[in-house]
């Protein structure tokens, strides 16, 4: 009968982690850098159910971007997820296991997506250097900004476009962009007064994903001030 107990025991204890809710945060946040140094979460393997803001989709990989509504480092994660359809700024509770993909924390094996609201505000990014971003766990996830970037060299290989606020290079990627989008809103020694995007850990290294055009900012050319100006680009 103790075999019996331990059994059924084993069996529902996947059922009852995900009756408990964990917070992104929780799932993120940790001191240890394992023994690969990628910082994987304290809930490694285990099956959860978390809550958050839909911030972007990656229709590139099949999967969408979540958030606590108040955002911040530790707030964000990656949900591997394209059989449920989603939108931004739906506000959802999904139940999945929590998975290091090459050290990359994310949700996979969705079982439930349930959607409670929609057409919610995003959160507002956490301003972040670009040094800060190429070397901080914290932004893993998480909807950020760089500010007063220049273009600087492209990594053909990884297809990463370096840019750098004079702290250190991070890499900006566009597996949320289309390629044609990606290639004319970057060029070298280009400055841009911001730069808005989801930060991903991919080939050992953070980056930055811009969701569309609108990400991309710089002042005004022949302006005697910096002032905000978003780019435009016209298609024929």
């Amino acid at each position: 009968m103790r075999k019996l107990n331990g059994l059924i025991m084993l069996m529902l204890l996947p059922i009852l982690l995900a009756g408990n809710q964990v917070g992104i945060y929780d799932i993120q946040f940790t001191n240890s850098p394992g023994s690969d140094g990628t910082y994987p979460s304290p809930y490694r393997g285990q099956v959860i159910t978390t809550s958050g803001i839909v911030v972007a989709m990656d229709g590139l990989n099949g999967g969408f971007y979540l958030s606590e509504p108040q955002g911040g480092v530790w707030r964000g994660i990656y949900v591997q997820e394209s059989a449920r359809e989603v939108r931004v700024g739906d506000y959802i509770s999904i139940v999945g296991e929590v998975c290091e993909h090459f050290g990359y924390t994310l949700l996979r094996n969705i079982t439930r997506l349930e959607m409670k609201t929609s057409g919610n505000l995003l959160p507002t990014p956490s301003l972040v250097t670009t040094n800060e971003l190429s070397v901080s766990e914290a932004y893993e996830g998480v909807l950020v900004q760089v500010t007063n970037v220049t273009v600087g060299n492209f990594d053909v290989s990884n297809d990463v476009r370096y840019v750098t606020d004079g702290s250190g290079n991070c890499g900006v990627n566009n597996s949320l962009l289309s390629s044609n989008e990606y290639k004319n809103v970057f060029i070298t020694n280009e400055v841009y007064s911001r730069i808005i995007g989801l930060v991903d850990y991919r080939y050992g290294n953070y980056r930055l994903n811009p969701r569309n055009l609108e990400d991309f900012y710089r002042s005004p050319v022949g302006a005697g001030k910096p002032s905000w100006g978003r780019i435009k680009f016209l298609y024929r």
